[in-house]
């Protein structure tokens, strides 16, 4: 008979975890080594995910990539929740019309002109759209963790935030229409308009509704446990990583309401339960709270960030298409997207006559795009309605840009940051001149006689 130890132990558990184990311990090396070439840690972790990807390849271990995909959608809650909590309604007045005309801007260019692009290149023009709609996204991680290190401050981080929010609501309403426009263009029919309004918007009200209440509670309970607990800040992390992972789960289930089946987005329900919390609680716990999540929310974004390197190697053995043709199409979207969002950005600036900085270097601080693009292509991979051979190659298309984007993204966003003067000045060693005895570094002042 078996002893008992045995009959708990399990293979795949063992896999998974080991897996895990290596994938923090090689992107944590990498990423101390990519910061002494004056590269951010993410991009060291992305380089783990693809080392790690390729030995799970050539061990025949693809099957353990299913097991931790789910710590993607655990890292985007955290990330998406802790950019809620920047969107305060103070500085929310303060930019919103600013916010809102270069994001629609942003829009209308972006996904005109990669539309145009993939058109040329002989995609459906229903394809064609849906991919110009993914464009729009940008993905709020990178800033996140490049704001947080540098600690920035000034009028481009507080344009960043509300725009990476705005821009993400934008898209996944945007992205849910063009997906139904495209699935009746491709049966040869004409969209359901149940469909194409009816589903977006209920996840978007969900995503808010949801959000709202999840958000809410969470105040309550953080000020009740600053009242009450000695350890408080324990309190704070565990009460937030509690509501942090029912939003992720509640994004996981399906829903429906009358005929219409929806979901809410991993992004957008966070975010607003971010948003609903820092605007219900005092300044002082919202700054202890940050702490106390700050501390426990590296390794999650060390592994999201290398789960997509694994991602890519686990795809690229299913892609059909020429490998030399998806990446021109790549490195085409990559480029004609930052020329739409640039246009965007400057006819937007120039029409609420905002800041130079907002013109000159926004566009650079959301060059990344990986999170909410790489799920928005995941979501089009699956589409069956469409043409089999498009999906794939689009959803290789947008995964290697998200990859490019991740490589030059981060350097391209710090740098934006450090020439805006918004990095804490004790940290200006980041930008590339440390030696230099600038405004960054104002010589001491000499001791005063006594």
């Amino acid at each position: 008979m078996p002893t008992p130890f045995l009959s708990i132990v399990n293979e795949s558990f063992f896999s998974a975890l080991a897996v895990l184990a290596i994938i923090i311990a090689v992107g944590a090396i990498l990423g101390r080594l990519a910061e002494t070439v004056r590269l951010p840690s993410i991009t060291g972790y992305f380089v783990s995910g693809l080392a790690v990807g390729g030995w799970l390849l050539l061990s025949r271990g693809e099957s353990v990539y299913g097991g931790l995909s789910i710590l993607s959608n655990v890292a985007i809650a955290f990330i998406a929740f802790e950019l809620g909590t920047r969107l305060h309604r103070k500085s929310l007045k303060a930019n919103f019309s600013e916010v809102a005309v270069i994001v629609v801007m942003q829009a209308i260019f972006t996904i005109g002109l990669v539309t145009l692009l993939f058109i040329l290149f002989g995609a459906p023009w229903y394809m064609a759209l849906v991919v110009g709609v993914i464009a729009t996204a940008t993905s709020p991680e990178t800033i996140m963790v490049l704001s947080r290190k540098y600690k920035t401050k000034g009028h481009l981080t507080n344009a960043i935030m509300p725009h990476i929010g705005m821009d993400d609501i934008v898209g996944v309403i945007l992205f849910s229409v063009a997906l139904a426009i495209a699935g009746a263009a491709a049966a040869g029919g004409s969209p359901n308009p149940e469909v194409a309004i009816a589903e977006p918007l209920l996840e978007i009200l969900g995503s808010i509704v949801v959000g709202a209440v999840i958000g809410i509670l969470l105040a309550f309970f953080i000020k009740l446990a600053k009242r009450r607990d000695p350890e408080y800040m324990q309190t704070f992390l565990t009460e937030t990583v509690a509501a942090v992972l029912l939003t992720a789960a509640l994004a996981l289930h399906g829903w429906q309401f009358g005929e219409v089946r929806f979901i809410l987005s991993p992004i957008l329900t966070p975010m607003f339960m971010g948003i609903f919390f820092t605007n219900f609680i005092p300044k002082d716990l919202r700054k202890e709270n940050d702490e106390a999540v700050d501390a426990f929310t590296p390794p999650f974004i060390l592994v999201f960030f290398a789960l997509i390197g694994v991602q890519f190697v686990m795809e690229m053995q299913d892609v059909e298409a020429a490998w030399w043709l998806i990446a021109i199409f790549a490195l085409a979207y990559a480029v004609v997207r930052v020329a739409g969002k640039q246009i965007g950005i400057f006819i937007g600036a120039k029409i609420k006559e905002t800041d130079h900085k907002v013109i000159k270097f926004l566009v650079r601080a959301l060059l990344p795009q990986a999170t909410v693009s790489i799920g928005m292509a995941q979501v089009l991979l699956h589409e069956e309605s469409l043409p089999e051979e498009w999906r794939g190659t689009l959803f290789m298309v947008v995964l290697i840009a998200g990859i490019l984007y991740q490589f030059v993204g981060p350097f391209f966003s710090r740098k934006a940051l450090a020439d805006a003067n918004e990095i804490d000045p004790k940290l200006m060693y980041f930008n590339g001149h440390p030696d230099e005895h600038d405004d960054h570094h104002p010589e001491p002042a000499p001791a005063e006689k006594k």
